[in-house]
């Protein structure tokens, strides 16, 4: 389970659990937050928005680590 943290809100606990990659995480976040639940095209509408650091992947306001 991967924990997506929601900078926004500053709170140290992850505001949402998804069973993917971290990659895959960070943009299901950010896809559902803005109402999109349509995972198949997740990838091809988000993909472009992801950065990767050296310690994890944010899209957004939403970040995780690796």
């Amino acid at each position: 389970m991967v924990g997506v943290y929601d900078l926004r809100t500053a709170d140290p606990k992850p505001t949402a659990w998804y069973s993917c990659t971290p990659r895959e995480a960070v943009i299901a976040a950010y896809a559902q937050s803005r109402g999109d639940w349509n995972t198949w095209n997740y990838e091809r509408d988000y993909s472009h928005l992801v950065r990767e650091s050296d310690r994890g992947f944010h899209c957004g306001d939403f970040s995780c680590a690796k």
